[in-house]
């Protein structure tokens, strides 16, 4: 073998381990060029920001619905009894969970937060959010009451090639009593390259967003409508990356 030889089959070689470790970032970033370019544009937009919401239907088209666990968290979340007072979820079932509070369905715990009383904050909202779950109501969607807000959570459809490399969602935010989008948000997401992993662990795809607003989708929501929750939920963070 002259040394020519050994030049090209050693060129060869180094060429094709490179494209082995790169071929996901020039796919994926060549599939997010094409795909940003597409509408709708912008991605995110909100046209207005509400302080009291009052009451807000979330749906979630995703996961789909919100299980149990899920709504303790989402009562712990948003429902206050003052900027919002009326919280209603789908379900996996279909079935739609109503609740309300008011702001005395929180006094222990804010006892306990502004150090009038001793205790666990986080046990006693724990207890106080699982005592509006108790006289929460189940029902249909058709006997949903006139709700202020809407929030829906969507997947957004991909070709099954580029759901190897990317992942898709939306936020719409509407006002029911105009119709009207106050508030978008659609976000595409990367899996992790081959030559960076995730190193943290336990995510599968990379957390800033090709394009649109990155976190998860229920954190845009917050942004939007309710902008005093406590916390920041876990929930879509978690499983809404499949």
């Amino acid at each position: 073998m002259n040394k020519k030889n050994v030049i090209w089959g050693l060129s060869i070689l180094l060429i094709g381990v490179g494209l082995s470790l790169t071929h996901d970032i020039i796919i994926t970033n060549f599939l997010a060029w094409r795909i940003c370019k597409t509408e709708p544009n912008p991605k995110t937009f909100i046209k207005k920001t509400v302080e009291f919401p009052g009451s807000v239907y979330w749906e979630d088209n995703i996961y789909p619905g919100f299980d149990e666990s899920d709504r303790v968290l989402m009562i712990r979340n948003y429902l206050d009894g003052v900027h919002l007072t009326t919280m209603a979820l789908n379900s996996p079932g279909g079935k739609i969970y109503l609740y309300t509070a008011t702001e005395t369905d929180w006094q222990t715990s804010k006892d306990i937060h502004n150090k009038f009383k001793k205790g666990n904050y986080y046990d006693t909202m724990d207890e106080e959010a699982r005592l509006i779950v108790s006289r929460g109501k189940v029902i249909s969607k058709q006997e949903l009451p006139l709700i202020n807000y809407k929030v829906v959570f969507n997947p957004v459809e991909l070709t099954p090639f580029q759901r190897r490399y990317l992942y898709s969602d939306e936020v719409i935010i509407m006002e029911n009593r105009t119709n009207e989008v106050i508030a978008y948000n659609r976000r595409l997401m990367r899996k992790f390259y081959i030559l960076v992993p995730d190193f943290v662990g336990g995510r599968r795809y990379f957390p800033s967003a090709m394009c649109g607003e990155s976190g998860s989708v229920d954190g845009f929501d917050g942004i939007v409508l309710t902008k005093y929750c406590k916390f920041i939920s876990a929930k879509h963070a978690g499983k809404y990356i499949k």
